[in-house]
C-alpha cells in the first residue's frame, strides 16, 4: 500500500484513518540557493527522511509545503519568501484538516532552519485548541550531535551535511563543477546582512565545507534516517503509553 496520501482515494482514507493508522507526517521545506546544489533542497531533504521513517512508525506522509520563510538568501536566483505570518496561517489550515480527517499524530519534518518559528508558533496553537499530538522536528539540530561525531564538525548551511543528504537522494541535485569555495561564508554573530554574501553558511570558519564524497553521503542518510526514526519512534510510543 502507498504510504502518500495524495495516491489513496477518500474512501480508503476514510476507512484507514485512525482505525489503522492514526500518524502522518506532513514535510515543510522552501525554495532558496544552496551553493552548488539545488534550490529544492530543503523539499527534498525532509521528504526524504518522511519516506525513510514512514513505515517504522506506520504513518502516512502528507504532501510536502514546498515554499517557506526565505530571508538572507532570497535574492539569490530561484528563492522566494512566504511571511512568517502567512506559513504559519497555512500551516495551521492543513494541521486542522489533518486532524479532521483522523490523525492524533503529526509530526512536521521541517528542512529549513527560517522556518522554525512559524512552525513552532502553527504547532502550539494547534495543540492547545485542538488537543491532537503534534511534533516538529528540524533534523540537522535533532543530529547534530552524531554529525559532529560523522563528520568531525557540525556543517551548516549547504554545507558537508546537507549537500551530503541531497547528493544521497540524487547525485544529479548536486553539480560539482558548479562549486566554488567562495560560495562560502562564515556567518558570525555582529552582523546581519541581506543578501548574505555567500549561498554556503558555515557556522565555524574554515570547515563544513561540501566534499561531495558519495559513498560517505549514502552512509550520513541512512544515520539520519536511524536517529530521526529513533526519535519519532520515542515520542510517538511516550504518547501512547501516557494515553495523549
Amino acid at each position: 500500500m502507498t504510504r502518500e496520501l495524495q495516491r489513496l482515494h477518500w474512501m480508503k482514507v476514510r476507512d484507514l484513518v485512525p482505525d489503522k493508522i492514526d500518524t502522518v507526517i506532513l514535510p515543510v521545506g522552501t525554495l532558496e540557493g544552496h551553493g552548488s546544489a539545488c534550490i529544492g533542497t530543503d523539499n527534498y531533504i525532509p521528504t526524504s527522511l518522511a519516506e525513510g521513517i514512514v513505515e517504522r512508525i506506520n504513518a502516512f506522509i502528507a504532501p510536502t509545503v514546498n515554499y517557506g520563510v526565505t530571508k538572507s538568501l532570497y535574492r539569490y536566483a530561484g528563492g522566494v519568501l512566504v511571511k512568517p505570518e502567512t506559513l504559519t496561517l497555512f500551516v495551521r489550515d492543513i494541521l486542522d484538516g489533518l486532524a479532521d480527517t483522523g490523525f492524533k499524530n503529526i509530526f512536521i519534518m521541517n528542512g529549513h532552519g527560517g522556518n522554525n518559528s512559524a512552525l513552532k508558533a502553527a504547532a502550539f496553537d494547534f495543540h492547545h485548541e485542538k488537543k491532537v499530538n503534534v511534533c516538529v522536528i528540524h533534523w540537522w539540530e535533532l543530529c547534530g550531535a552524531m554529525t559532529r561525531e560523522f563528520f568531525g564538525h557540525h556543517g551548516g548551511h549547504a554545507g558537508t551535511d546537507e549537500a551530503a543528504i541531497v547528493q544521497a537522494i540524487d547525485p544529479e541535485l548536486v553539480d560539482k563543477d558548479a562549486y566554488d569555495p567562495d560560495l562560502a561564508y562564515y556567518y558570525r554573530p555582529g552582523a546581519d546582512v541581506y543578501p548574505v554574501p555567500g549561498s554556503i553558511l558555515l557556522y565555524k570558519e574554515g570547515e563544513g565545507y561540501p566534499n561531495f564524497d558519495y559513498e560517505q553521503s549514502k552512509e550520513f542518510h541512512k544515520k539520519v534516517i536511524a536517529e530521526v526514526g529513533d526519535f519519532a519512534e520515542m515520542v510517538l510510543s511516550r504518547w501512547r503509553k501516557f494515553g495523549l
